[in-house]
């Protein structure tokens, strides 16, 4: 039924973990992303200021919270939300169906913060949107280029990354706001991978995600 929780899945592999979806029978591995690259605490900081941002009540502090990381370590408070929006996708492509690649290239924001008065709001705003776009493919499929392609796109034109880091915002709330709709929840996904998986020592042997596929048996469920 709509709602009812994932089920956590132990591999065999310290630092992976496999969530099955109750609703289509579908499962997804997730690897622990490498501490080199996304401190696990940044990572939890960063979920929760995702939300709390979203929240009108806690939107403020929030900000602020999450300007004052931005400044401290700009490269890697973009690339975890980035990451969390690759999450959302392969999490989404379980119930869906529909790839997790395309959950990402479809992003359009149609709401309240979409407020464009002109052909040139229009533009940047398109511009931004395929900035987001490409974070989360980067982060998806973990393609050099695409990698690459980000980093420079969070960089130019020089005053780009605090509007990017709003922007990505705007677009995960929307996000998880349809995946409320459709019975999933987001808040505390990245958290609990954390939760079930260790740091494997040595580089990390394989990619964050992969596409979904029907559920595995005989493996220890975590709750």
């Amino acid at each position: 039924m709509a709602g009812e929780p994932y089920r956590w899945v132990a591999t065999g592999e310290t630092d992976m973990v496999e969530l099955r979806d109750p609703v289509s029978g579908r499962a997804v591995e997730i690897v622990r992303p490498s501490d080199d690259d996304l401190p696990a605490p940044l990572l939890r900081e960063v979920e929760t200021l995702v939300f709390d941002w979203a929240n009108l009540l806690t939107q403020y502090e929030a900000w602020s919270d999450l300007h004052t990381l931005y400044r401290s370590e700009p490269d890697t408070v973009l690339w975890a939300l980035s990451w969390l929006l690759a999450l959302w996708a392969v999490v989404g492509e379980t119930r869906t169906g529909k790839p997790a690649d395309a959950i990402i290239r479809d992003l359009d924001y149609r709401g309240g913060w979409r407020d464009l008065r002109n052909a040139e709001d229009e533009r940047i705003w398109t511009g931004l949107t395929q900035r987001v776009r490409l974070g989360g493919i980067a982060a998806l499929t973990e393609d050099p280029r695409a990698v690459r392609a980000y980093h420079d796109a969070c960089v130019e034109p020089a005053d780009i990354g605090p509007i990017l880091l709003r922007h990505t915002l705007i677009h995960l709330d929307a996000l998880s706001q349809d995946m409320d709709r459709a019975g999933m929840r987001a808040r505390g996904l990245a958290s609990t991978v954390l939760d079930h998986t260790a740091p494997d020592p040595g580089p990390r042997r394989r990619l964050c995600f992969r596409p979904s596929r029907p559920g595995s048996d005989g493996l220890r469920d975590l709750g």
